[in-house]
């Protein structure tokens, strides 16, 4: 099959959950034997990025949004005529606003990645005035939905954002399909010596280490993890809390550590190598999933699994998914502090016992492999490339 997916950036130089997604998915897809052309900007950067993922920019430049759309139509018609390519998938909203149906063949069945409510989740982070937000989000809205409306079906990777999909968006059930994510199992693995990694990063034997990597944006819940901390150290002295990321708030956060007198048990670590963020997994005793609210799936919750290392979560969208069907009591009762240092407190202090490492492994070897997801996808594909063919035929 011959798939044309068009992405947002490159996870070596934009992290994030998306961009993580769409490397991944690309090479699993890729791997299953079928021909991949990826689109993708990182402002014409150089990247990591294999043969099959196409850069739409022809050189380094920071353009507009409205530049970089049109510079993914421009690549989007170069490769429909030369590669006539079988399904058309795009996984961001934007950057497929300009490919409208005329530009794509008939038969060619358009089949979208639905990462989140791109609007919603800049409402949520937007610091504008009140009426500059509601124009910031209405455009987002329309962008969203005039691509939507053009879709054939769509990939959701949890309940929860079927549920937004159908609700926010008015798409039906019936062209909603859940293919939940997936992690490279053999890059996030358990340390074959475990105490190495943790000494090689500079903890101490025995020390309780906590670890979260998120970006720094406030529906990420870091704010209310930091605000959890004295109140797990006061019980366990020794405890210690990583964060990798970057973000918005990351003068905010450091702020806050210093307010509460915590430079010596909470640390922000900003970007970090994928090598290392590996280490950072397996040498964690708990990871820790604090998100506020539009959690769609929880790929870190996934990567800290697949490393052995169980995670503590707040009960929202997809991390409530990942952690019920696992174990009800690495959820936290809610997002505030109290809430998070009382589990975690527990958990670390032997007054809650969780699954061990060798059980969060098998979990995500069970559920979460690019294996199963690419199969799950070529299902869909091949219906909707029959459903389209159906539809010229009449």
């Amino acid at each position: 099959m011959n798939i044309l997916a068009s992405g947002m950036g490159w996870i070596d130089h934009t992290h994030g959950g998306l961009n993580r997604y769409f490397a991944d998915y690309t090479a699993a897809m890729q791997a299953r034997g079928h021909q991949v052309t990826g689109l993708m900007t990182a402002h014409g950067e150089q990247t990591s990025a294999p043969p099959y993922i196409q850069e739409v920019l022809p050189k380094q430049a920071k353009v507009s949004p409205l530049s970089r759309s049109q510079a993914f139509a421009s690549r989007f018609r170069q490769v429909i005529r030369e590669e006539r390519p079988d399904v058309y998938n795009p996984h961001f909203a934007l950057y497929a606003s300009m490919i409208t149906r005329n530009l794509v063949p008939e038969d060619i069945p358009i089949v979208t990645h639905f990462h989140g409510p791109w609007a919603q989740e800049s409402q949520v982070e937007d610091r504008g005035g009140r009426m500059m937000q509601k124009m910031r989000y209405q455009l987002k809205k329309n962008v969203e939905q005039l691509s939507y409306r053009r879709s054939d079906y769509f990939i959701v990777l949890s309940r929860y954002f079927r549920d937004i999909l159908a609700e926010q968006y008015g798409i039906p059930d019936t062209r909603i399909h859940i293919v939940p994510g997936a992690v490279d199992v053999d890059r996030f693995r358990p340390a074959d010596d475990r105490e190495a990694v943790r000494s090689k990063l500079g903890l101490l034997p025995g020390q309780p280490v906590l670890f979260c990597a998120r970006r720094l944006v406030r529906r990420m819940g870091i704010e209310g993890l930091i605000a959890a901390m004295p109140q797990v150290i006061a019980k366990l002295p020794d405890t210690v809390l990583y964060i990798v990321g970057d973000g918005p708030l990351r003068g905010r956060l450091a702020d806050q550590i210093q307010e509460l007198q915590l430079q010596r048990s909470v640390f922000l670590l900003g970007k970090v190598s994928n090598e290392k963020l590996v280490s950072w997994y397996q040498a964690a005793d708990l990871s820790i999933v604090p998100t506020v609210t539009l959690e769609g799936f929880g790929l870190v919750t996934v990567e800290a699994l697949a490393c052995g290392t169980p995670v503590l979560g707040t009960p929202y969208g997809g991390t409530k998914e990942i952690l019920d069907q696992f174990e009800s009591q690495l959820m936290f009762h809610d997002h505030s502090p109290e809430a998070i240092s009382g589990r975690i407190s527990a958990v670390l202090s032997g007054e809650c016992g969780i699954p061990s490492r060798a059980a969060c492994r098998e979990h995500v070897l069970e559920r979460y492999t690019w294996g199963g997801v690419s199969e799950s996808v070529t299902q869909l594909f091949e219906m909707a490339i029959a459903d389209r063919r159906r539809l010229k035929v009449r």
